[in-house]
């Protein structure tokens, strides 16, 4: 395989000859399928060869015919720009150019998000939910301890019935607490940010 540069600052495979037939997972790389999606491929009639290997262009023109356009379309994709347009064959069909462009765009944005995950930049999702979870019983656990040490305080101070101030100030933080439940994060964000 050689080797050039994109331009983005990565390296991207290109095949050496691309009339000499291929198997069927370098076939699925290069049109940046699954092994397995191929082979469904296969069996609805991508032709191959009686070695089992591939011949691109044929594979390709099969392609452009028999898939759906609508699910070949390039979608955008955050972060990184929409490849120029390539033109397309007669059905509206996507080109093997589109297709490339789409995948190279793929690859860019998946390395674009390993190196910020390697940065400390992003972090998993569910790593995140359980911290949050954590720090959300530890304030609410944390919340009705105070009312707990806090009713009898309250109540020899106001010479008031212990069990009827904690009464009341347990109400009223499980209301609060409920409250605060209730809110969004993105409601919290916004009032940060604003």
């Amino acid at each position: 395989m050689a080797k050039r540069n994109s331009g983005l600052g990565l390296f991207t495979e290109l095949p050496e000859d691309e009339t000499r037939p291929i198997s069927k997972a370098q076939f699925a790389r290069e049109v940046g399928l699954s092994r397995g999606r191929i082979s469904q491929l296969i069996g609805q009639g991508l032709p191959v060869r009686e070695d089992g290997k591939i011949d691109r262009e044929t594979a390709l023109g099969w392609m452009e015919k028999n898939l759906d356009p609508s699910r070949r379309k390039a979608v955008p994709i955050d972060g990184v720009e929409d490849p120029a347009p390539a033109p397309h064959s007669l059905d509206g069909a996507p080109s093997l150019k589109d297709l490339k462009s789409v995948h190279e765009a793929v690859k860019v944005k998946r390395a674009k998000l390993q190196y910020e995950r390697e940065l400390g930049k992003l972090v998993d999702r569910e790593d995140v939910e359980r911290v949050i979870l954590t720090r959300a019983r530890r304030e609410r656990d944390t919340h009705l301890a105070w009312v707990m040490r806090t009713a009898p305080v309250i109540a020899g101070e106001l010479g008031a019935d212990p069990g009827d101030v904690f009464a009341v100030l347990d109400r009223h933080m499980r209301e609060h607490l409920e409250d605060l439940s209730k809110t969004p994060l993105e409601e919290l964000e916004n009032a940060k940010r604003g």
